[in-house]
């Protein structure tokens, strides 16, 4: 009996290479058709690109990085049609700017490069990295907080197809740490930890978008959640002051955290992991592409 059930076993096991095999090397080859014709594709942008750059004389560099296997769609989902009507956000003129005389370069205060993945989850690592930013500011301490906790808790219908700084839930409910509630970059079920200790936000508020006002934020609370309008220059950035400026409605929130008068120009820092740009910072020209649109600063 034992001998038929092997038999018989080994005949199913036969059949099954006989069968699926085929299909699963069909899977294969056909997987890596698209990954050479998605290289290819990167190839012939970045040729267009860089022989653009050389004709308009721009002085930085393009090149292919993790964020480029997703489209602008999917990483760039910042909707300010999606602000909702906030109480506690507070006006500049309210806010207690530092009235000195601030250096012609300064790299600010931030935390470690984060990468979103494929959700359009960047308002949430905006929102964070500021409060991150003028936490460690204020105390000397590197917070890692939960963007995943605001895509998935929220109650204003954010997600990953897009949303507005979640400012006013650091306040009330507060932040959570992100090993309570890992990044998954999915719009998953609001689940995590038992008894999270929570980060408050004290408070927040908006800064005008005009270099002296975004400087003086940045020198005074660490560094100012903003947005900018993103295109494929900026997406395959490597290095070099970002020029390929874009004329489009804002899309991708970012954070500005440092300054350059020589370059005329803001330390931008991503959430598109450090393959991206200079290991995840890019310099842009003050101005370019409406960068510092929506301009916000966390104060603890």
């Amino acid at each position: 009996m034992k001998k038929k059930w092997l038999l018989g076993g080994l005949v199913l096991v036969t059949l099954m290479v006989f069968v699926f095999l085929p299909a699963l090397q069909a899977n294969d080859e056909a997987r890596m058709y698209n990954q050479e014709v998605r290289r290819q594709k990167f190839r012939n942008d970045l040729a267009q690109m860089r022989a653009e750059i050389r004709a308009n004389g721009w002085n930085f560099e393009v090149d292919v990085n993790e964020a480029m296997q997703y489209s602008i769609e999917q990483l760039c989902n910042f909707k300010p049609e999606m602000q909702p009507m906030d109480p506690d956000y507070e006006c500049e003129e309210s806010t207690d700017l530092a009235v000195v005389k601030l250096p012609a370069a300064y790299m600010g205060v931030y935390t470690p490069i984060k990468n979103q993945g494929s959700c359009g989850s960047c308002w949430a690592f905006g929102t964070l990295g500021a409060m991150e930013a003028s936490y460690k500011k204020k105390y000397g301490v590197t917070l890692d907080l939960s963007e995943q906790y605001l895509v998935s808790c929220n109650t204003l219908g954010y997600g990953c197809d897009g949303g507005w700084f979640a400012f006013a839930m650091c306040k009330s409910p507060g932040a959570i740490l992100e090993s309570c509630f890992p990044y998954k970059a999915v719009d998953a079920p609001c689940t995590y930890c038992s008894n999270p200790t929570r980060y408050y936000l004290p408070s927040y508020g908006s800064v005008s978008n005009t270099v002296s006002k975004i400087k003086s934020a940045i020198y005074t609370y660490g560094s100012v959640a903003a947005a900018v309008y993103v295109n494929s220059y900026f997406q395959a950035y490597k290095s070099g002051t970002f020029t390929g400026c874009g004329t489009g409605s804002v899309n991708h929130a970012i954070i500005l955290c440092g300054w350059d008068d020589a370059r005329g120009a803001w330390r931008l820092k991503n959430s598109w992991g450090t393959s991206w740009g200079e290991s995840g910072f890019m310099w842009i020209k003050y101005g370019c592409s409406s960068v510092g649109y929506g301009a916000t600063r966390c104060n603890f």
